[in-house]
């Protein structure tokens, strides 16, 4: 869905040093890679239908996940850092990792999704708060978090976990943001619509990635905080919102929003629409394997 609110260009407050580019797979699974070096977040490919994952149990889809990894040309990996451990974040993490190479970052329930799918200690990294981490001249600072309204499925996963299994065993397990900074620019990865008050204070970034899933059902109050602890917090010169589409329809259609019944996108959109135009910061919607370079002006 190629929706602009505000005019599409992006804003840098550094010369790009390299062409970073980002590829956007929907919910909040992110490429970013600078030509040396890849990051993934997430990485949700599978996608199965609600019916599945109402009624039945869920399992990482392999032909899926090749099938868009190979379509966005995305051939190796060096890290894979996970949001939280639903399954809409974790579930296909450590097949990506086994197809492409590199690590997992993630929660303790995160490393036990991957150890259950048979990854080696060796392949996994435990993240926390603050934590930095360095690859190729990126580096990725998990920051700790709160999950949107309406958690379904809080707690932990204490042992290694092995699919398939029904979507409310993957507990979130803590979940985290991420800044990802490079000598051409700096972007933050938000994927869940909550905010810990002026966590962000203090760092500025040229492209906000904003998850906004269930934003629109929130109160007027909330959403207004929202707005202002993380994007005027961080002064982007860009929000592209994330977590809003339907993520139980497979990514060879074209994205679309959650239904009403799930979710209110109409108010969504009415509230970036607003806040774009009082802030000034635009608001641009990313397609499905749409590449951009978010540091180029």
């Amino acid at each position: 869905m190629a929706l602009d609110v505000g005019p599409p260009h992006y804003h840098s407050r550094m010369a790009a040093a390299a062409p970073v580019e980002a590829t956007f797979f929907g919910t909040s699974s992110l490429h970013v890679s600078d030509g040396i070096s890849g990051i993934l977040i997430d990485g949700f490919f599978s996608r199965p239908s609600l019916l599945r994952v109402a009624l039945g149990r869920v399992a990482p889809d392999r032909g899926r996940i090749t099938s868009a990894l190979s379509r966005a040309g995305v051939t190796r990996l060096d890290a894979l850092f996970v949001a939280h451990s639903h399954y809409d974040h974790a579930m296909d993490a450590p097949e990506v990792v086994k197809h492409l190479g590199g690590r997992l970052f993630g929660s303790e329930s995160t490393l036990n999704v991957g150890r259950g799918s048979g990854l080696a200690e060796q392949a996994m990294t435990r993240i926390a708060d603050g934590d930095a981490h360095t690859v190729g001249a990126f580096t990725v600072r998990p920051l700790g978090g709160v999950h949107s309204p309406g958690n379904r499925f809080p707690g932990v996963i204490e042992e290694p976990f092995v699919p398939p299994a029904r979507a409310s065993s993957y507990r979130d397990g803590g979940c985290f943001s991420f800044l990802v900074t490079h000598p051409s620019g700096a972007m933050l990865i938000h994927p869940s619509a909550n905010v810990v008050p002026n966590q962000f204070d203090g760092i500025d970034v040229d492209v906000l990635y904003l998850g906004v899933g269930a934003l629109g059902a929130q109160s007027h109050r909330f959403q207004d905080d929202y707005w202002r602890h993380v994007v005027e917090a961080t002064r982007p010169g860009i929000v592209v919102p994330i977590h809003w589409d339907n993520f139980f329809v497979a990514l060879d259609r074209t994205l679309r929003p959650l239904p009403a019944l799930l979710d209110k996108f109409a108010t969504t959109t009415e509230f970036l629409r607003r806040k774009s135009a009082e802030s000034g910061i635009p608001v641009r919607f990313q397609d499905a394997f749409e590449v951009i370079r978010p540091f180029v002006r």
